[in-house]
């Protein structure tokens, strides 16, 4: 199975990649700083205006002062709703841009496991983390850039998928790359529910067999 921890290592070393994302990001901690701010002057005028109401003598509505701290307290108020209105909006972008490019932090994770799972095979077979997103970061900037991001992603899987195959099976014996071609389309088919679980078991214990 998937590890939804590396999913998020590979989605976010995608999606940072984006200057969408990042410009995003920049507004959501920049919105997050004002309301922070406004909330303390907020607290601030709130208790100005509980001392001011319960010093004031006489009508309150002829005390001037009282009045512009009511004036600046309902401001303020709208001020902060509205950024924390903006600040969800961009919270709710962020999320919908991550969903977008799971598939191809979902296709990095099949691609890392299936490196992984071949030490099993020999325990020559040692493939890092950090190797494995170097590939995904170069796959990311070499891939063919399109402004449609559904098409991008595409690319971005295509190049990866590709890349990896090529780095694994230059270090694999003969005997074994045939074994690395085999799983690479069976764990991807697999993923996306061409190939039953079971299925695929019985193949790779078939396989077994005859060795």
């Amino acid at each position: 199975e998937l590890d939804p921890a590396l999913d998020n290592v590979l989605e976010k070393n995608f999606i940072k990649s984006g200057t969408t994302y990042k410009e995003l990001e920049a507004e959501r901690v920049q919105l997050i700083e004002e309301v922070t701010a406004n909330k303390r002057k907020m607290k601030e005028l709130e208790n100005n205006l509980l001392f001011k109401l319960s010093t004031t003598k006489g009508s309150l509505v002829d005390d001037e002062s009282l009045i512009g701290v009511l004036q600046i307290t309902k401001a303020t108020a709208t001020e902060v709703s509205e950024k924390l209105h903006v600040a969800a909006e961009t919270e709710i972008k962020i999320n919908t841009a991550q969903e977008e490019y799971r598939p191809a932090a979902t296709r990095g994770s099949i691609l890392y496991f299936l490196i992984t799972e071949m030490s099993m095979v020999n325990m020559m077979y040692q493939t890092s983390l950090a190797q494995f997103l170097k590939l995904f970061d170069q796959s990311m900037a070499r891939s063919k850039k399109s402004p449609v991001a559904s098409k991008r992603i595409i690319n971005i899987i295509d190049y990866l998928t590709f890349e990896v195959f090529k780095y694994s099976v230059r270090g694999l014996y003969e005997t074994h790359k045939f074994l690395f071609t085999l799983l690479l389309p069976l764990k991807i088919n697999l993923e996306r529910g061409y190939i039953k679980y079971t299925e695929f078991q019985t193949l790779i214990k078939g396989i077994t067999l005859f060795q």
